[in-house]
């Protein structure tokens, strides 16, 4: 039996020698005839290495640009954030230090310069080996290399992970494919240009591709200024990055750093001196580690507009079919995303959040702050008083929700403005031809049979029971002095005369808009004072649509994106258009001037600038929205969390607060922020218009009336002035 094994094995081992002679024929074959294969003498081999491996893909070998970081960056060109799947930074040979390069040729590929890109006598022993049934051996140059990750890279940029799988897969048809595109690839591009591909696209740890990428991680440095050693380093760790990692295995790294030096010895590359001084260097006295973050958690106080500015991309078919396509270009296309933010606003919208509450304040309060630019649709800054990311023991609030905008830019449906939506029934107001001067309201009960509803909008005919802040005040009023007061009575009389579809679909043509276009909301008359959900950035985008005189346009952050070959992309448009009267928004907006101006001072910020206020039922919430004619601005506080928790007795930043009403902290929060936001834009002012004119009607005296007392009427508190502010209960 022991003999039979015996005659049995060296007859194994000779067809298989035979079979490795008869590739490598082939090989040599394909080698002298450039590109062409002989079909002549090769009957034989076809079953055993595969012809196929030969003619299945094209000759033509096209090498492209690997996977590469993209970059976000700020309006004013400062740099946001970076994306990766591969931490690559790709360079020129120019910028990549001689040693790193002598290096790599070295222990990789000695007859680099020499070869046509297949090493005859290398892929002979690793044919013979993997034959034999010996330990599976490449032997390919750096030519091979390049194929073989940049079709790994290709497929990993498609999504094809079976052009991967063929790319790694440890067969002789795979090297026979290898080969071929090899020599395509010498007929195209010169030796530089292949070890320039090379150490571009290689491996060098966890997450760390190319050598500019390696070089900053291990050494804190460009890789220029690699020294002979740190090059050496390098050089030998693409074999098995895992293994060589210097920060892992630094007895291993060491030993093949020495093995990549004395090959370089060897091929008279460095001098036995120079060979001693590298090899005298410890590896913990070498490496100088740089962690790199990635992604928006890595954009500190822009964070909140990077993660509204990657939606971005992930929502344009322009930048792929599906969501995953998106996603691959953006961690591996080599992308400039150059954005609309300023980053003077933002550092200054991110610092006032923190300052008013801070992230671990004891009321538990959120603050959000959301800067359009009227006329454009360009967001200029969001913030919010929670780090980005996922909540820990540090940071215990830490969210990647947005408070500022909608579902599909990574928040929700929004927030109940209160009394800040109601320059939308303003705005209805005077698009109906009524005067400002009209006197209206002075009733807190209105029957189901006296509204007014025609046309398709989610409104509901229903009595109506309501009272102003903190009950009384119910008179007549001029629409004027009731914008100023934010009296709901006022707003409920002027309602009552207009058709309550027009004012939901004012609102949709302001952008005034719920950020969950899927959510259904049913409403009640009292939605013209503020019941439907709309995130701060959209009620910033009404008022903006106000200060540029009627032109909505959608809220954007992107302002041009080109790929890594320089293309251009499309990026998504403001989409602009008028869609209220001129006349109607210079009306709106000077009434709401004239509101500004009797706050007292809570929102001045040293030019003209209109703002309404507003405290949703209980009160939740509580806004502050407001713009000149090149910024507008809303500022929301309120618990994110949900539930149905109070703002009335509590202590924030130190202060006590009987009401958190809108004149408060968001009043407090929109001057601080607005007065630093507004300083290098140009000093503007809003068009003077006539409010009166058009219909005027009076529907009752003027006169104010005797309070009386109200069952669930708030009382002011100590140091809150705003006593008139929207606080309606029963809110539908």
């Amino acid at each position: 039996m022991h003999k039979g094994t015996d005659r049995y094995l060296p007859r194994q081992q000779l067809r298989r020698t035979l079979t490795a002679m008869a590739a490598l024929i082939a090989l040599a074959a394909v080698l002298l005839a450039g590109l062409s294969l002989p079909v002549v003498g090769m009957a034989g081999l076809t079953a055993r290495v595969g012809m196929s491996a030969m003619t299945e893909i094209p000759s033509e070998f096209k090498p492209t640009q690997p996977s590469q970081q993209s970059v976000l960056y700020s309006h004013d060109g400062k740099e946001i954030a970076r994306f990766y799947a591969e931490n690559r930074i790709v360079v020129k040979l120019k910028d990549m230090s001689p040693w790193v390069q002598k290096g790599t040729i070295a222990i990789e590929d000695h007859r680099f310069y020499e070869h046509r890109g297949v090493d005859l006598e290398g892929m002979a022993r690793a044919i013979v080996n993997n034959l034999a049934g010996r330990d599976t051996q490449g032997a390919s140059t750096l030519t091979q290399q390049l194929v073989k990750n940049t079709l790994i890279d290709k497929g990993l940029r498609s999504g094809d992970m079976n052009e991967v799988r063929k790319a790694r897969e440890q067969s002789i048809a795979r090297k026979m494919r290898e080969a071929k595109d090899a020599l395509a690839i010498e007929k195209k591009l010169s030796k530089d240009q292949i070890l320039e591909g090379y150490l571009n696209i290689a491996p060098y740890g966890a997450s760390v591709y190319g050598v500019e990428s390696a070089s900053r991680y291990y050494f804190s440095k460009g890789a220029k200024d690699l020294t002979i050693g740190e090059g050496a380093l390098l050089a030998g760790m693409t074999q098995s990055p895992a293994k060589y990692d210097p920060t892992v295995h630094p007895e291993a790294g060491k030993n093949r750093r020495d093995q990549v030096l004395k090959a370089m010895l060897r091929e008279r590359m460095i001098t036995y001196k120079q060979y001693e001084e590298a090899k005298a260097v410890k590896i913990a006295d070498m490496l100088k580690v740089s962690q790199f973050r990635q992604g928006c958690a890595a954009a500190g106080k822009a964070s909140y507009f990077c993660a509204f500015a990657v939606n971005e991309i992930y929502n344009n078919p322009a930048f792929g079919k599906s969501v995953n396509d998106r996603a691959r270009l953006l961690l591996r296309g080599g992308l400039k995303i150059y954005t609309t933010m300023d980053s003077d606003m933002q550092e200054a919208a991110t610092d006032t959040a923190f300052n008013r509450i801070p992230e671990n304040d004891s009321s538990g309060l959120s603050v959000a702050i959301a800067s359009i630019e009227p006329g454009t649709g360009k967001v200029r800054a969001l913030a919010q008083n929670t780090p980005y990311g996922n909540p820990d023991e540090e940071h215990p609030r830490a969210t990647e929700t947005s408070f500022g905008v909608d579902k599909a830019h990574g928040g929700g449906a929004g927030f109940q403005p209160g009394s800040s939506y109601k320059p939308v029934t303003l705005a209805t107001w005077f698009d109906n031809g009524y005067s400002a001067y009209s006197v209206v309201g002075g009733r807190t009960h209105y029957n189901a049979s006296e509204w007014k509803i025609s046309g398709n909008c989610p409104v509901k005919a229903g009595p109506w029971d309501l009272k102003n802040a903190t009950g009384g005040n119910n008179y007549a009023t001029s629409v004027v002095e009731g914008t100023e007061k934010s009296l709901n009575t006022t707003y409920a009389g002027m309602a009552v005369n207009l058709n309550l579809c027009d004012i939901y679909k004012m609102g949709q043509r302001m952008g005034a808009v719920t950020g969950d276009p899927n959510g259904k909301e049913d409403f009640g008359p009292s939605f013209i004072i503020g019941a439907a959900s709309i995130p701060p950035l959209n009620m910033a985008n009404a008022f903006g649509t106000i200060a540029s005189g009627g032109n909505r346009c959608t809220p954007i952050a992107l302002e041009k994106v080109t790929n890594s070959e320089g293309k251009n992309l499309k990026v998504p448009s403001g989409k602009c258009k008028r869609t209220i009267d001129e006349e109607v928004a210079n009306k709106t907006a000077q009434v709401l001037v004239s509101t500004a101006n009797s706050y007292g001072g809570r929102v001045s910020i040293g030019r003209q600038v209109m703002a309404k206020t507003g405290t949703t039922d209980g009160p939740k919430a509580a806004w502050t929205v407001g713009a000149t004619p090149n910024l507008a601005t809303a500022v929301w506080v309120g618990y994110s969390q949900g539930g149905n928790r109070h703002l009335v007795g509590m202590r924030i930043n130190g202060s006590y607060y009987g009401v958190l009403y809108g004149n408060t902290v968001p009043a407090m929060t929109f001057k601080e922020y607005m007065a630093k936001a507004v300083q290098p834009l140009p000093a503007a002012s809003f068009p003077q218009v006539n409010l009166g004119g058009g219909k005027n009607i009076n529907q009752g005296p003027r006169r104010p009336q005797k309070k009386e007392p109200q069952e669930g009427a708030q009382s002011p508190s100590p140091g809150v002035t705003e006593i008139t502010e929207t606080f309606y209960e029963g809110e539908n």
